[in-house]
């Protein structure tokens, strides 16, 4: 019969709370977040997710750049936290809302995306008055 104070069980219990370095190297890495506000515009919380992703890549862009992202679908993989399948999906949805475009360029073919700002923050902003009736009335000018 197993008596009730038994340390070793004590112990085995308590070294099954304790975090390893790499536990805690696993649940500190870097979030993958996004802006609740795609997930209308992208049809999904994987284009949303994509959509975040990829501003968050373009807003990194040197300025002489074309706005083009080439990052391979395992490098989108890394950042997103996506399957292949879903990032297919994301992107398909965010075409066909007219959000990004894509180009294949190169032998072999590599995959380049590019975001329509312009039609993303005519997006933004159509869904934003929609939602936040009212607020085009209030006077923000800071009076002395």
């Amino acid at each position: 019969m197993k008596n009730p104070h038994d340390q070793p069980e004590l112990a085995t219990r308590a070294e099954s709370r304790l975090l390893s370095p790499g536990l805690l190297l696993e649940l500190y890495d870097a979030p993958v977040a996004f802006h609740r506000a795609f997930i209308e515009l992208g049809g999904s919380v994987t284009a949303a997710l994509f959509l975040s992703c990829a501003c968050q890549e373009a807003a990194e862009l040197p300025e002489e750049s074309d706005a083009w992202l080439r990052l391979s679908t395992e490098a989108w993989r890394k950042i997103t936290g996506l399957t292949r399948h879903e990032l297919d999906t994301a992107r398909r949805h965010l075409r066909t809302q007219g959000l990004i475009e894509e180009r294949r360029v190169g032998m072999p073919a590599r995959l380049e995306i590019r975001i329509e700002v312009g039609r993303l923050l005519a997006r933004l902003k159509d869904q934003a008055s929609g939602k936040y009736t009212g607020l085009a009335e209030i006077d923000y000018v800071v009076r002395a």
